[in-house]
């Protein structure tokens, strides 16, 4: 790999880049966080000065999403991948069903794990058949008898797919797993009756979890729980039920306080619209690239394209990684190209990536 003197253009899926001016923050309080002599990596989680840390976060994100105040916001270790377990344990008793959109590799994780305990849950759409190009419309018409919430991935960060609108059920609550997009659009909150995501695209560093749930639609379960799944205790605990990550819990915080000053989630969503508006249109426009999904499912966050001479793939990759473009190669599952776009990619890095595409076509096109 280049070595570089300064910040590439990081298009990574997860973990993703970071604002930068929030890494000059961290930078700057790396080894003496406010004054106390220590940083924030070797501090106790009991500490005030981690408590204030936390509380600041939690009303920082609770303001930029609005959130309800009958609405928990709990930090979980252990990735989104824990959620798959967790929501199941939390949300279904023996005997019981929910239905899962199988719109990709994760939301098809997420039905098998649950489906391991609960082997009642459903299956409401399989999103094989288009190679997982098409999301489903799904309506109270679209959820089975007795289904006691419905799932879904918002967002598909290997196919590059997203749900522009959300579904708004009355016959079972939504529950969504909103990795790789929270925080870079507005949200209904009350659409959902549990939304989480892991941290390392839009909020922070791996290994922390978001999870924002209902409390007054959580159900009171006989069952055990294992305790760092369990719902209830997490938030009675106020995330801290054993030690938390809690230097991604600084860093989470820090980037809530940045999302603020940049104006807020209407402000995201305008810019990443525009971003992934304008590299969507340049790979339109040419003849050597294409992006496959179809426009009424296109994220605007995993940008997933692929040219018509696979043979150049390798020197496309190459030829970028050296000009400071990293994270380009698609998911290996599917390969061609990804441009991971998310809130911390400055719209000079889009600019950049377009200007290459464009000069590789002439020269190779």
């Amino acid at each position: 790999m280049p070595t570089f003197t300064h910040r590439i253009y990081n298009f990574n899926a997860g973990p993703a880049m970071l604002p930068t001016e929030v890494m000059e923050e961290a930078k700057s309080e790396f080894l003496n966080f406010k004054g106390t002599g220590m940083s924030v990596m070797e501090m106790s989680h009991r500490e005030k000065h981690f408590q204030t840390i936390l509380d600041e976060s939690i009303a920082d994100l609770r303001e930029l999403l609005n959130i309800p105040s009958r609405y928990a916001v709990v930090y979980f270790p252990g990735g989104a991948t824990l959620q798959f377990s967790a929501i199941p344990f939390n949300y279904l008793s023996s005997g019981e069903s929910a239905d899962f959109a199988l719109t990709g590799v994760w939301a098809k994780k997420a039905f098998e794990e649950a489906k391991k305990f609960y082997p009642n849950v459903k299956s409401i759409f399989n999103g094989a058949d288009s190679k997982y190009m098409e999301l489903p419309t799904i309506t109270d018409a679209s959820v089975n008898d007795g289904a006691k919430y419905v799932y879904i991935t918002s967002n598909n960060t290997i196919y590059g797919t997203r749900y522009k609108t959300f579904p708004k059920l009355k016959k079972a609550p939504l529950i969504a797993d909103m990795t790789s997009e929270l925080l870079s659009r507005k949200l209904n909150i009350e659409d959902f009756s549990v939304l989480f995501a892991g941290a390392q695209k839009n909020i922070g560093p791996s290994g922390l979890t978001l999870v924002i749930y209902d409390k007054d639609n959580l159900p009171q379960l006989s069952h055990p729980i294992p305790n760092l799944m369990n719902f209830s205790l997490m938030e009675k605990n106020g995330s801290l039920y054993n030690t938390p990550p809690t230097y991604s819990i600084y860093i989470a915080g820090l980037v809530f306080k940045y999302l603020k000053r940049k104006g807020g989630l209407a402000v995201m969503e305008e810019t990443n619209e525009r971003k992934a508006k304008k590299l969507y249109e340049a790979i339109d426009s040419s003849s050597l690239f294409y992006a496959p999904v179809p426009e009424a499912f296109r994220s605007a966050m995993n940008v997933v394209f692929r040219s018509h001479n696979d043979s150049l793939d390798p020197k496309f990759l190459k030829l970028a990684e050296e000009q400071g473009f990293a994270g380009l190669k698609g998911y290996r599952d599917v390969g061609g190209f990804r441009a991971s776009i998310y809130n911390a990619m400055p719209e000079e890095g889009v600019d950049a990536l377009i200007s290459f595409i464009k000069e590789f076509e002439r020269t190779n096109g």
